[in-house]
């Protein structure tokens, strides 16, 4: 999902100089114009060119018994990004969470675990071996017991949110992350007439049972209040502006004056939702379900497509809402894009669907194999229902929540095949990089799917039969264009 484009000005261009030369960097910290508990807006300066690397400083408050989702840390705080010329929208995230906790499973480990935890408050991305031969989380702070299902495993207090506005932990995120378009890009505010705003909506966790784990997740057992509040006072942006020589600048100003103007290509980000109904087969059976949704992009040049999916009812103690399953049986997949079948056979070995996945992002996804799928633990020869017949994962608490036995005879907490995230890379070229995407004609995208449902079980199998639904993350290139100082945005 690199961003590259060789037509930008010198000013805007990110990749290596050929000659050293002086570059200012001017940091100016920015309170919010509009701050509510359920949404933030930062007017941003019309002065030199604004970094991606700029961050938007986050922080909640909650009582003790609270910790963000292992996966998604802060992210959960955030519902929807806008970035807006006056009241224009440049380009949006308008499902935040799901999607930044899906992509951030792509950064390395060590990334995740020695930079991004600070930043974040995730703290589930790297995993060892236990002493009984299991996966198990390496960043919580681990208590072994005689009896393996009694060990323990709990969040680090230091990115644990607190009462009080002054003590509460801050967090950052980039810009970058918040908005796909300014991922390895930079954006010229001296050539707008209008001021670029940044507008942030937050997600919201009252005191009840469903609200849980939108934000945070609670302790086994907890009785304190489930709410959290925004922690309005510690809301700022830190907005980095470039400023290069002064040929440079004035020439990508200049560029804006032409009666062409500055143009520049881009990727923003579409989401599809999409609901399957439920269907309960008779226990010992696995029954077809095959589905056809549509995207709804068409006209759009599309870079690339991710898919998340749960059941609907689906959240996890520990994880929140911010997870991606399959069933034990793999499910398949297909797209058909401008009335052609992407692949001559459906997609469903989970290796395949990584090595798919994978050519989105340019890079592997970095998770275990069995958070991926129940791959690793399950039984091919028990045909045709493909039991489990191990659990490979710690099978300790976590915060209190008991995470499946040794024997799979508990289901409700399971961690596996939670990041069951599938893909297709769309460009055309064989590179990933900008304006290599296929053109959508007047039909809009099928994704075609092919699940093989099985009864539920009391505790022993879950989530098989229950209405799923699908969040599908399509990347789309588009064109902004800068002209005496008036932008506009291609559909």
């Amino acid at each position: 999902m690199s961003a590259t484009n060789s037509q930008l000005p010198s000013a805007l261009d990110l990749t290596t100089v050929p000659v050293i030369e002086d570059m200012d960097i001017r940091t100016e910290v920015l309170d919010p114009i509009t701050i509510t508990q359920s949404q933030a807006v930062f007017q941003i300066p019309k002065t030199g060119v604004l970094d991606g690397g700029s961050m938007v400083q986050l922080g909640i408050t909650a009582d003790t018994d609270h910790f963000f989702p292992l996966n998604t840390g802060i992210h959960g705080l955030i519902k929807s990004v806008f970035l807006k010329v006056g009241g224009k929208v440049l380009a949006s995230n308008s499902d935040y969470a799901h999607y930044t906790t899906m992509t951030r499973q792509f950064d390395s480990p060590e990334h995740r675990a020695f930079v991004d935890m600070v930043k974040s408050g995730a703290c589930g991305d790297r995993w060892g071996q236990t002493e009984s031969g299991r996966i198990g989380y390496r960043d919580l702070e681990t208590t072994l017991d005689a009896t393996a299902t009694s060990s323990t495993a709990n969040v680090p207090e230091f990115i644990r949110p607190t009462t009080s506005d002054s003590t509460t932990p801050l967090f950052s995120v980039p810009l970058s992350t918040l908005i796909p378009m300014m991922r390895g890009q930079t954006f010229p505010l001296m050539a707008l007439k209008e001021h670029l705003y940044l507008e942030v909506n937050f997600n919201s966790q009252k005191d009840t049972a469903g609200d849980v784990g939108k934000i945070t997740c609670l302790k086994q057992g907890s009785t304190q209040s489930k709410a959290v509040s925004v922690s309005t006072s510690n809301i700022k942006f830190i907005s980095d502006h470039l400023y290069y020589t002064d040929e440079r600048m004035n020439g990508t100003v200049k560029q804006t004056l032409t009666p062409e103007g500055l143009t520049v290509l881009y990727e923003d980000l579409i989401t599809t939702f999409a609901d399957v109904p439920s269907l309960a087969p008779t226990a010992g059976t696995v029954v077809p379900q095959k589905v056809e949704r549509q995207i709804a992009v068409s006209g759009k040049t599309v870079r690339n497509i991710m898919v998340a999916e749960k059941q609907l009812d689906h959240k996890s103690s520990v994880l929140g809402e911010y997870l991606s399953t399959d069933l034990i049986i793999p499910s398949s997949y297909n797209f058909r894009i401008n009335d052609q079948r992407i692949y001559d056979r459906d997609v469903q070995a989970p290796p395949r669907k990584y090595n798919e996945l994978a050519q989105v992002m340019g890079k592997p996804l970095m998770t275990p194999n069995q958070i991926y799928s129940y791959d690793a633990d399950s039984d091919k020869q028990a045909t045709p229902t493909l039991q489990l017949n191990q659990n490979s994962v710690y099978i300790g608490k976590v915060e209190g929540h008991q995470l499946p036995p040794a024997n799979n005879s508990v289901q409700t907490e399971d961690v596996r095949s939670t990041g069951a995230y599938i893909g297709y890379d769309a460009t055309t070229t064989g590179f990933n990089v900008l304006g290599g995407g296929v053109k959508v004609g007047v039909k809009p995208i099928l994704i075609q799917k092919t699940y093989h449902r099985q009864a539920d079980a009391g505790t022993t199998v879950m989530r098989q039969s229950g209405a799923r639904q699908m969040r599908i993350y399509t990347g789309v290139e588009k064109l902004y264009n800068i002209r005496q100082g008036e932008i506009s945005v291609s559909a």
